[in-house]
C-alpha cells in the first residue's frame, strides 16, 4: 500500500532543482513575495507556498499556466475542452482545496479576476518567469476572492538585449504559430492558435441515475467545433522602478451541446470573447514603496441556435471592466528584525448585460475601499510572529457592506534546514455583480459576502538536494453562495442565488522533491481531504478526497524528458443529486503525460508533448466537463 502511494504521488511542489543544461533556474528554497508582500525565502515564510518556475513549465510542456496548476497539490483546474479555456462566462476555474471559485489570480500583483472567475487565458507560457501559489486564507493581504489562496503569475522582464524567438506547433486538436521580440527594454509576444473539432459525445463522462425509474442518463455531453484565438502580450521596462504590461486576448469558437440518452444535438453556441488587461507597476526597494495600477476589460457574447425549433434564440451580451489601485509602504525597525507593511486599495467593478429574460439591459457597479497592515516581529532569533488585519468597505448601487479580517501567523526555525509554521486567518468573497440579477423581477437579492476561517500548521525541511513539506488545514466557511428555485406566476421556474450554504474541509498535503544527480530529479506529493457542502442541514461530500501527482525529469546536454501523472479519486458531488437526495460518484480522473525536447543546436529546439496518454474519460469536476482525449503536439522553435 505504501509503495503504491509513493508511486502515485509525485508532485511539482514548489522546489526546483539545478539543471545540467546550464539553466540555473531550479531552486530548492526560492525567494517568494506573494505570501507576505515582501521578499522572504520559502523556509522563512509561515505559509504553504509552491513555486512553478519557467523551467518547470518548459520541462512539462504545459501550454498554459492553467494546465500547470493541475500538478500542484490541492489544485483541481477545469477548462472547456482543454485547449479552449473559456466558454462564454463559464471561465476557466481553479478549485483549490475543494472550494470552487475561491482563488484570486494576479499577474505581477495585479488582480485578473472578473465576476469571481479566476481567468488565466492569454498569458503566454513563454513570458512567465515563475508562478507563486499561496495556499490558505489570503484576504487580509489581497481582499475579496482570496478565500483559499492566491496564484500570482510573475512575468519575465526584458533581458536588456535585442533578440527573439519564432515557433510553430501542430497537434491533433490544437495548432499555433508564435513569435517573440525583445528590444532590450521591451518584449512582445504574439500567438495565434487554431482549435480543431472536439467531439466528446462518444465518451461516457458523468451519469445520473434516477432512483425511482432506474434510468441512467448522461449529464451535459458537449463538443467543441473549430475556432481560433489571438494573444498579444507586451511588457515595457519604462525605468528600473517602473514596468508596464498589456495582455490582449480574442477568442472565436463554437460549442455544441447534446441532450437525452440518444445524445441528440440540443443547442449550438457561437462565442466571441475579447479581453484587455493592463497594469503599471512601481517598485522602489530602497524606500519600500510599491504601487500597482491595473485595468481589466472583457466583452463577451454568444448566439444560441436551438435544434428543436430550428431557430436562433436571443443573444447573450456581457461587458465588464475593473480597475484597481494598490499602494503599500514597508518600514523596518530594530535593525530589520521587525517590519510593518501598510497599504490602501481601491477598486471599481462594472457589469452590463442582458437581464435574465433577455429583454432589457442591466448594469451594476461596485466600489471597494480597504486598508490593510501586517506587522512582523522577531521574538527570538528562531521565532517570529506576523499580525495582520484588513478593513474593507464595499459599496454598490444598492447597499453597503463592511468586513473586518484578522490574521495571525507564526514561524519557528528548528534548525537551519527546518521550520514549523502556523497561521489562522479570516477570508471573504463578495457575490459577482451579475449574481445580483439572478432572481427575475428583483434587481437586488440582498446577497451577503461568503466568509469564514482557515486554520493551518505544517513543517518545511529543505537542504541542498531535497525538500519536504507537510501541512494540515481546516476550512470553515458560512453564507456560501447556493442556487435555489423560484417560480413566476405562470409557473416558469428560475434559478437564483442565495447565502444558503456552508463549506468545510479538513486535509493533509505532502510534497517531496529530490535531486538524484545533475541529470535526474523527481517529486512526490499527495493530498488527503474531506470537502463537504451543507445546504439543507445535511453534510454531503463535494469534490475529490484524494489527489496523487507524479513527475520525473531528465535534463542533460541536448535532451530533456519529463513524465507526469495526476490522479483524483474518491469523488462525489453535491451539485447534482439522485432523486432520493443522495450524492453520486464521479469516476476517478487519471492523466498520464509526457514531454520530450531535443536541442540540436544552440538556437533550435524540437518538442513532442503527449497528454492523456491512457486516453481516460476524465470528468474534470462536478460541472459536467470532460478533459480532452489522448492528444499530442509537435513544436519547433528558433531563437535569434
Amino acid at each position: 500500500m505504501l509503495s503504491a502511494l509513493v508511486l502515485a504521488g509525485f508532485s511539482w511542489g514548489g522546489c526546483e532543482v539545478a539543471s545540467a543544461a546550464g539553466d540555473a533556474v531550479y531552486e530548492l528554497n526560492p525567494v517568494v513575495v506573494t505570501a507576505t508582500r515582501t521578499e522572504k525565502t520559502d523556509l522563512d515564510t509561515p505559509v504553504n507556498v509552491q513555486v512553478i518556475s519557467s523551467k518547470t513549465l518548459k520541462d512539462t510542456g504545459d501550454s498554459t499556466v492553467f494546465q500547470a496548476l493541475n500538478r500542484v497539490t490541492g489544485f483541481n483546474s477545469m477548462s472547456w475542452g482543454g485547449v479552449t479555456p473559456d466558454y462564454s462566462l463559464s471561465t476557466s476555474r481553479a478549485t483549490l482545496r475543494g472550494f470552487d471559485k475561491g482563488t484570486l489570480v494576479m499577474v505581477n500583483g495585479a488582480p485578473m479576476n472578473l465576476l469571481n472567475y479566476n481567468t488565466m487565458a492569454g498569458i503566454p507560457v513563454s513570458a512567465v518567469d515563475r508562478v507563486e501559489v499561496v495556499k490558505g486564507a489570503s484576504s487580509v493581504l489581497y481582499g475579496s476572492e482570496a478565500m483559499c489562496g492566491v496564484v500570482n503569475i510573475i512575468t519575465k522582464k526584458p533581458e536588456g538585449k535585442a533578440g527573439g524567438e519564432a515557433g510553430v506547433t501542430y497537434g491533433n486538436y490544437a495548432s499555433d504559430y508564435h513569435v517573440s521580440l525583445d528590444t532590450g527594454d521591451m518584449s512582445l509576444t504574439y500567438r495565434r492558435q487554431f482549435v480543431n473539432d472536439i467531439d466528446l459525445t462518444s465518451r461516457k463522462g458523468m451519469y445520473k441515475k434516477n432512483t425511482t425509474t432506474g434510468k441512467i442518463a448522461p449529464i451535459g455531453p458537449y463538443g467543441l467545433q473549430k475556432g481560433k484565438n489571438d494573444n498579444l502580450f507586451l511588457t515595457y521596462q519604462i525605468s528600473y522602478k517602473l514596468n508596464f504590461n498589456w495582455n490582449y486576448y480574442n477568442q472565436e469558437s463554437n460549442r455544441l451541446s447534446y441532450t437525452g440518452s440518444s445524445l441528440k444535438k440540443s443547442t449550438l453556441y457561437k462565442i466571441a470573447d475579447t479581453r484587455n488587461n493592463l497594469n503599471l507597476i512601481y517598485n522602489d526597494s530602497d524606500s519600500g514603496l510599491k504601487s500597482v495600477l491595473a485595468y481589466n476589460k472583457r466583452r463577451s457574447y454568444s448566439d444560441k441556435y436551438a435544434y428543436s425549433t430550428k431557430k436562433w434564440g436571443v443573444s447573450e451580451r456581457y461587458n465588464m471592466y475593473s480597475w484597481t489601485s494598490d499602494t503599500q509602504k514597508k518600514w523596518d525597525f530594530r535593525n530589520g528584525k521587525d517590519s510593518l507593511i501598510a497599504g490602501f486599495t481601491f477598486s471599481r467593478e462594472s457589469y452590463g448585460g442582458l437581464n435574465s429574460k433577455k429583454t432589457a439591459w442591466q448594469s451594476a457597479y461596485r466600489n471597494n475601499s480597504s486598508i490593510y497592515a501586517s506587522y512582523s516581529t522577531e521574538i527570538t532569533p528562531d521565532f517570529s510572529v506576523i499580525l495582520g488585519a484588513r478593513g474593507e468597505n464595499i459599496k454598490d448601487y444598492a447597499k453597503k457592506d463592511n468586513v473586518f479580517l484578522p490574521q495571525i501567523q507564526a514561524l519557528y526555525k528548528l534548525n537551519s534546514n527546518t521550520s514549523w509554521y502556523m497561521n489562522v486567518g479570516k477570508a471573504f468573497q463578495m457575490p459577482a455583480l451579475n449574481q445580483y440579477f439572478s432572481k427575475p423581477g428583483r434587481d437586488f437579492n440582498n446577497l451577503k459576502p461568503q466568509q469564514g476561517w482557515t486554520y493551518e500548521t505544517g513543517l518545511k525541511w529543505i537542504d541542498g538536494k531535497s525538500s519536504l513539506k507537510v501541512g494540515a488545514y481546516h476550512i470553515d466557511f458560512k453564507d456560501a453562495f447556493k442556487w435555489a428555485k423560484w417560480k413566476e406566476a405562470d409557473g416558469t421556474e428560475h434559478d437564483y442565488l442565495t447565502n444558503a450554504g456552508k463549506f468545510r474541509n479538513t486535509g493533509v498535503e505532502i510534497d517531496y522533491t529530490h535531486r538524484i544527480n545533475d541529470a535526474w530529479s523527481y517529486n512526490v506529493g499527495a493530498s488527503f481531504s474531506n470537502p463537504e457542502d451543507n445546504e439543507k442541514g445535511d453534510w454531503k461530500q463535494d469534490n475529490a478526497r484524494l489527489q496523487y501527482t507524479a513527475g520525473v525529469t531528465y535534463d542533460k546536454d541536448k535532451w530533456t524528458a519529463n513524465v507526469s501523472y495526476v490522479y483524483l479519486g474518491d469523488r462525489q458531488t453535491s451539485y447534482y443529486l439522485h432523486s432520493d437526495g443522495s450524492s453520486f460518484d464521479i469516476s476517478p480522473s487519471m492523466d498520464l503525460s509526457a514531454n520530450f525536447q531535443y536541442r540540436p543546436g544552440k538556437n533550435h529546439s524540437i518538442t513532442l508533448t503527449l497528454d492523456n496518454i491512457l486516453d481516460k474519460e476524465n470528468s474534470v469536476n462536478q460541472y459536467e466537463n470532460l478533459g480532452l482525449p489522448y492528444n499530442y503536439q509537435i513544436s519547433y522553435s528558433y531563437k535569434f
